[in-house]
């Protein structure tokens, strides 16, 4: 009876240990791992919406310039009219003004979505390296052995590789 005791009571004393473990786990790297991914699903999500609103804007100045480009061919077809000479001179004017406007628009506007793009990608990359960072910290704080250690190294540098 006694070496029944004893063994219920190693059982009971590793099912508190085991307890007690994933409780501390959640709290110190659970919550705060979920928290940091929040953060950078929501910071994600505000540089998608602002590229989408960039993109939008660079639409905008494209049907602009497309309906600048319409009015100085009109303007030109008046002014041939009026003053075949003086009209041909002008349009040319109004034509390469416009075509400049046009490009110099569209080119500043694809800049600066690239520009957004690129922020947005070393900010991604970057949010990745201190989760791995933290991540890798965490699990050199715990005590497991190789074969746990490699597991969890394969599936934080698989989540990462989804990330991108």
């Amino acid at each position: 009876m006694s070496s029944t005791s004893l063994t219920l009571g190693n059982m009971i004393a590793g099912v508190l240990q085991w307890v007690i473990l994933l409780a501390l786990m959640r709290l110190y790297v659970y919550k705060p791992l979920l928290a940091a991914m929040q953060k950078r699903r929501d910071n994600i999500a505000k540089q998608i919406t602002e590229a989408d609103s960039l993109r939008e804007q660079a639409e905008k100045l494209r049907q602009e310039q497309e309906t600048l480009l319409k009015q100085a061919h009109d303007d030109a077809k008046l002014l041939i009219a009026q003053a075949r000479r003086e009209g041909e001179e002008e349009a040319r004017k109004i034509v390469d003004q416009a075509q400049r406007e046009a490009s110099y628009r569209q080119r500043a506007a694809l800049e600066e979505i690239q520009h957004e793009r690129d922020e947005a990608l070393k900010m991604i990359r970057a949010e990745v390296a201190d989760l791995v960072l933290m991540a890798t910290g965490k699990l050199l704080e715990r005590n497991i052995d190789e074969k746990d250690q490699e597991r969890y190294l394969d599936q934080i540098l698989e989540d990462a590789g989804q990330l991108q």
